[in-house]
């Protein structure tokens, strides 16, 4: 796709400052999308469902007191079990035609019956619903990852993703 110079000039220019803008009234509150939460015990077959019933690529992992103390990430399992480094340090190399690497359905299942308490990522990103839209972005930019949860009083109240931000940013009205 071809872009001219002014609708070019637009979007790297003035575009950033117009989102910014704009992202300055928002607030996370319909941002908030709910979901279940991972404990001790939960499966990677669950957690997968979940991740996928909800799209989204990352759930709460919760302690014995119900406080979030991690995150179960698709990525990062996805990772740890099924691409080896070596895989992904020559990524470009692969061809289409790999057939022969691909996981066995054997390997799958075993994958899925693995409990995600040896994938949790500690110290997730939080927020609280008060937040306005570019902090959660810039939390989102600090902490490397697409999502935040957002608690309120020690209470769980769901998932902002990057796409759902996207979302709210373009249901903006056409000035």
């Amino acid at each position: 796709m071809v872009i001219d110079r002014q609708l070019r000039s637009l979007l790297v220019c003035q575009l950033p400052e117009l989102i910014r803008e704009s992202l300055m009234v928002f607030q996370s509150e319909g941002l908030i999308h709910p979901t279940g939460v991972t404990h001790a015990g939960t499966t990677v077959r669950e957690a997968f469902a979940e991740c996928v019933s909800r799209r989204v690529l990352g759930i709460p992992f919760l302690d014995d007191e119900d406080e979030i103390i991690g995150r179960v990430s698709v990525r990062h399992i996805l990772k740890a079990t099924c691409i080896p480094d070596h895989m992904v340090h020559g990524a470009h190399l692969l061809g289409n035609l790999i057939e022969g690497l691909r996981i066995p359905d054997e390997m799958i299942q075993t994958i899925f019956a693995i409990p995600v308490d040896e994938f949790v990522i500690p110290a997730p990103a939080i927020i609280d619903s008060g937040a306005p839209l570019v902090k959660i972005l810039a939390i989102m930019e600090q902490n490397n990852t697409s999502y935040v949860f957002v608690v309120d009083d020690g209470i769980y109240r769901g998932i902002i993703t990057r796409m759902f931000c996207v979302e709210a940013i373009l249901r903006v009205p056409d000035a």
